[in-house]
């Protein structure tokens, strides 16, 4: 089974949705998508078989369809945000086919960060509606939280800490995990203040799924030694103890610094997704999977 996680990262995220393309198109079949932020986003129009769809709003988004900062200031000690994300709001509520998500082929899991319990919470597709996809990607102080029944909720990112475990319970034995910033270390010393930000943001947003992955990869190294040892292969049948690859898709340049994350433009998007789907196919080729 395969299955494909998108991790968080604002205006980013249209590379996602230009690795998605390319998986989907001539990759191998995906049959589990997780997510958090705005990897959630993509995930559901993604299994609701609304990826074209979902090219055609990155292209001609705007930072201000998406949110716009807050005018009443008088209000100023009531605030439990920067910014209003009405845009983005009635577009999950009017644009997204719901319907198909419950009945979709494609497992969905995403993740929003329950502030009332100080919890992680993972939604799957009959759960998810509008409101978990809102507190999936709501960035603390930018993004107002979202309250679900009796909890407020903020970005899934912030409290990740296993974001591949639902993909593995669903039964993957293969996962891509797309990452919104290059592989490559930084090796010179951050500049000034948004350079650090940027860094910041970015083992933040990353360091979970690279965990995630390096657990997986000790427990692969263990199951190749006790088989060398003769141990029977029919003993690691059961799900948490078989062989999962891990495939990791990065950009192959930089995307720009923390102010990518919030800059939202069809323009840009044209250009992320482009990238996105060159370096799906340049994974897909190496990996002799397209």
């Amino acid at each position: 089974m395969n299955a494909v996680f998108l991790s968080g990262g604002g205006a980013r995220g249209a590379y996602e949705v230009g690795v998605l393309k390319a998986l989907l198109k001539d990759g191998p079949p995906i049959q589990v998508i997780g997510g958090a932020s705005v990897g959630a986003i993509n995930a559901v129009l993604a299994a609701t078989g609304q990826l074209d769809e979902l090219m055609e709003v990155w292209r001609h988004l705007s930072t201000l369809a998406i949110y716009r900062p807050r005018l009443d200031v008088w209000n100023l000690l009531r605030w439990r945000s920067l910014t209003d994300t009405g845009g983005l709001a009635d577009r999950l509520r009017t644009r997204v086919h719901w319907a198909k998500l419950a009945r979709s082929s494609v497992q969905v899991f995403i993740s929003a960060t329950n502030l009332t319990q100080k919890t992680n919470e993972v939604f799957t597709n009959a759960d998810i509606t509008y409101q978990h996809v809102l507190a999936s990607s709501a960035i603390p102080i930018l993004f107002p939280p979202v309250r679900l029944g009796r909890d407020w909720y903020i970005d899934g990112a912030f409290s990740l800490l296993r974001p591949l475990k639902p993909l593995l319970k669903a039964g993957a034995s293969r996962i891509f995990t797309v990452f919104l910033s290059p592989r490559r270390p930084r090796l010179d010393p951050p500049t000034n203040l948004l350079d650090l930000s940027d860094r910041v943001l970015e083992v933040l947003l990353s360091s979970s799924i690279t965990s995630d992955r390096a657990q997986i990869e000790s427990t692969n190294q263990e199951l190749f030694r006790l088989r060398s040892l003769g141990v029977d292969a029919h003993l690691f049948q059961h799900k948490p103890y078989r062989q999962v690859e891990v495939i990791s898709i990065y950009p192959s340049r930089d995307l720009g610094n923390v102010t990518s994350y919030l800059r939202f433009s069809g323009a840009r998007a044209q250009e992320l997704i482009d990238l996105g789907m060159s370096d799906c196919y340049q994974v897909l080729k190496r990996k002799q999977l397209a």
